[in-house]
Order: structure tokens, then sequence, then C-alpha cells
């Protein structure tokens, strides 16, 4: 697989300013959405990559063809990870 050149436009806004708003059911929060040690991006795509759910099996179904197996799972999450930019929003601690 080759990797996509399209990148939305919020990740080029995160990418010069990593500093983020978010709105979520607490409140809105400040926070900074970047990866840049090595250890934590590891981290990441395990978290990401290694783990399977149940709603997994639906996601692999509509993406690619025949049964949706646990590797095919992990195959496509590492293909998403590793041709996508894996973001870590850290959150302050109060919404404001």
């Amino acid at each position: 697989m080759t990797r996509p050149d399209f990148v939305a436009g919020w990740v080029w806004n995160i990418r010069g300013n990593p500093r983020v708003r978010l709105r979520m059911p607490a409140g809105w929060f400040d926070g900074l959405a970047e990866i840049t040690d090595r250890a934590e991006l590891d981290d990441a795509r395990d978290a990401i990559c290694e783990k399977v759910d149940v709603f997994d099996y639906g996601e692999c179904a509509v993406h690619l063809r025949g049964l949706p197996t646990r590797a095919k799972i992990k195959d496509l999450h590492r293909y998403w990870f590793d041709t996508g930019r894996p973001l870590v929003i850290e959150l302050r601690d109060a919404p404001r």
C-alpha cells in the first residue's frame, strides 16, 4: 500500500499550532495536540493497533472484503496509523 497524499485542513492547522480547544459534554477544554516523543508514538500505536474490540469487526467489514478477522483488523489499524497523522491531545484539568 502506498501512503496517501491527502491531509485534512485541520491537521495542517494543528501541525502549525498544536494548541487546541475541544468541546465535550463537561464543557470546553484547552489542550495540546501532538506526539513528539518516540516512546509515546510507540505506545499510541500499540494502544490503537494491537487491541481489537467487537465494533472493529463491523468497521473491518465496511472497509475490507471477506469475513473480518483479528489479523485483518490489526492490519487495517496499522495501515491507518502508519499512513495517518497520529495525535494525542493532552487536556488541561478543568473545562473553561
